[in-house]
């Protein structure tokens, strides 16, 4: 059985990385068009969104799971080879627009950081709280975190493409926990997945902390899962109120 939430501070936090840490929402005819400029600068956005419709049809259905790195690549690989078709490029350019494109994907270019993310992570730093990363990514995760400013942060950065398993898997949770020496109980999950983070961290035996902006997922409030809109109120909620 956890002990009461009211234990604070926790040995541990471990974060979520995408759409918790960092924010994937960047439009893809946006980026596509970034790469495409240096390729063709008289083509329009217009002409990208409508080559995006008209490649999709060729695509899968749903991209593969970040944890599956080299299937992943080549999702995303074929995706950008159809558009550039799509758009009728010719050899020389199409590879330039897919280079182009890739470097930028891969290495986190289209990622931003959250806005209230740097000092929620500083005031847990600050009381003393070991941090760390359980993310379903693949191997580009550390280098990401690198250049986002944020892999400073954290004691341990565990993506599950370089383990073999992924949230909500009990495994990769009790990896983080033997990584920092915290048990389940003293440690905190943040994320924005109601399944592979709040459920998995729950189920491992962790504090699990929801972020949930739209509070769409008041039906997992109970023992071991708590919710919040951002990742200051969620801090707030780690934390607990000060004493005097």
């Amino acid at each position: 059985m956890r002990p009461s939430l009211e234990a604070r501070p926790p040995r541990a936090v471990f974060f979520d990385v995408g759409d918790t840490l960092l924010d994937t929402s960047a439009m893809l005819d946006t980026a596509l068009f970034t790469a495409l400029v240096p390729v063709d600068p008289t083509r329009t956005i217009e002409e990208v969104r409508h080559a995006v419709r008209e490649s999709a049809a060729d695509m899968p259905t749903r991209q593969p799971p970040f944890y599956l790195a080299r299937a992943n690549a080549a999702w995303w690989l074929a995706r950008y080879r159809a558009v550039g078709v799509a758009l009728g490029l010719d050899a020389s350019d199409h590879d330039r627009f897919v280079t182009a494109v890739a470097e930028g994907h891969f290495g986190g270019d289209a990622l931003h950081v959250v806005a209230d993310a740097p000092a929620a992570l500083a005031r847990l730093k600050a009381d003393g709280v070991m941090l760390g990363v359980i993310s379903n990514w693949d191997d580009t995760l550390d280098a990401i975190l690198e250049r986002k400013g944020l892999r400073g942060f954290f004691a341990v950065v565990l993506a599950s493409g370089a383990l073999g398993f992924a949230k909500p898997s009990r495994a990769i949770f009790e990896r983080a926990l033997a990584a920092v020496g915290a048990r389940p109980e003293e440690a905190w999950h943040v994320g924005d997945d109601p399944n592979a983070d709040a459920i998995g961290a729950s189920r491992a035996g962790l504090h699990a902390l929801l972020l949930d902006p739209h509070d769409l997922y008041a039906r997992l409030d109970g023992p071991g899962i708590a919710r919040a809109r951002t990742l200051s109120a969620a801090v707030d909620r780690i934390l607990g109120p000060r004493t005097p």
